[in-house]
């Protein structure tokens, strides 16, 4: 689950944008593809082996974008594909906070048809709402969730830092925290990040990394799915490639 169509939280964010931005708004179009060791969304694991490729189109402040997800192994046959398609808006409160309004539809393919739900089996339709730091050290984030479908709240904390280790490489770290309240379940969870990322061009970059998740309740995840191994802990490996037009 990574990121649906915009619809009212986007039509707000147009009433109050000002008429300068669109009158500079240029369209901007970057596709990337990850691997992972293993899916992990809000600290629980949805698969194993998984290849993610996305596309995402800017045009000013608005931004949307399709995200998919495909199980590749052994195990695969066990874990559903999914399909996302999302959108946001960009309101730049002053030159170090931004907010970010967007909505989000996930769709599982093995579930049902296209914009069909089935009490969340087919696909859920979720809209949130992130405030951003930029100028602060480690550059803060939080952001609120709501899943329209499961009636579940998610908040969840970000920061983050890059250490350069030469004209095109970095360092980058990652550490997220976040707390969701469903209809009958509520889980904490944890996120810690580590990745070295290379700039080819200033369109081309690629990244390997290491990642390590942490929650709170014995909730749902692939290797108990699959082998009877509950899991509140996980580590995994990720590697990407983006570029950008």
């Amino acid at each position: 689950m990574k990121h649906l169509t915009l619809a009212a939280a986007l039509l707000c964010a147009t009433a109050v944008a000002p008429a300068a931005y669109a009158q500079d708004a240029e369209l901007s179009v970057s596709t990337g593809l990850d691997f992972t060791s293993q899916y992990v969304f809000r600290g629980v694991s949805l698969a194993d082996d998984a290849i993610q490729p996305y596309v995402e189109a800017s045009y000013g402040n608005f931004t949307v974008g399709g995200w998919f997800s495909t199980g590749v192994g052994a195990n695969s046959v066990f874990a559903g594909d999914e399909f996302d398609l999302y959108a946001g808006y960009s309101v730049p409160l002053d030159s170090s906070i931004s907010l970010d309004l967007g909505a989000t539809y996930y769709h599982y393919p093995q579930g049902g048809d296209f914009f069909e739900t089935k009490n969340g089996g087919a696909g859920t339709y979720e809209v949130s709402a992130s405030l951003g730091f930029g100028d602060v050290p480690l550059a803060p984030s939080v952001s609120a969730y709501y899943d329209l479908t499961l009636e579940a709240f998610t908040l969840e904390g970000g920061v983050g830092h890059s250490v350069p280790l030469g004209d095109a490489q970095s360092f980058d770290l990652g550490l997220t925290v976040g707390l969701v309240d469903g209809d009958g379940f509520s889980y904490e969870w944890g996120t810690a990040t580590a990745a070295v990322s290379h700039a080819f061009t200033d369109d081309v970059s690629a990244y390997i990394g290491a990642n390590f998740a942490v929650n709170s309740e014995d909730v749902l995840d692939f290797d108990r799915a699959i082998n009877g191994n509950p899991k509140d802990n996980m580590l995994w490996l990720g590697a990407g490639i983006s570029a950008g037009f």
